[in-house]
């Protein structure tokens, strides 16, 4: 158990549906708690395992136990935006949660650019 060890607030957030002066709907997020956690980063070889893309950082966020995380929630650290991919109480005593979280880098997936072949072999001048 790592409680000493959660000194980084982080706020966890939900997921609600708003209307549109259109009819329509779209995404907010809205806050549903703030927590201290501890962040442990994967290792390369844990992220290879699951299958991760090289652009995608993946981590476990440990947190004290609680019941009104949802796997639709998300983490918001500063800047950074991380998804929750699972919900774990690694030790069934509902002392801890570790949420397994992974994070888009923006900067990375930005300057990614789909080459056409037709382009790469000057088809197209």
């Amino acid at each position: 158990m790592s409680i000493g060890n959660k000194v980084k607030r982080v706020r966890i957030e939900q997921a609600v549906l708003t209307t549109d002066a259109q009819g329509g709907h779209s995404t907010a997020w809205t806050l549903r708690c703030v927590v201290w956690a501890h962040e442990r980063p994967l290792s390369g070889r844990e992220a290879m395992q699951a299958a991760q893309l090289t652009a995608t950082l993946s981590s476990v966020w440990e947190i004290h136990y609680r019941t009104d995380i949802a796997i639709t929630d998300r983490i918001r650290v500063g800047t950074r935006v991380l998804s929750i991919e699972a919900i774990i109480d690694p030790t069934d005593t509902r002392r801890e949660l570790h949420l397994s979280c992974s994070e888009v880098q923006g900067a990375v997936a930005e300057t990614i650019v789909p080459v056409l072949p037709w382009v790469q072999a000057g088809w197209m001048s």
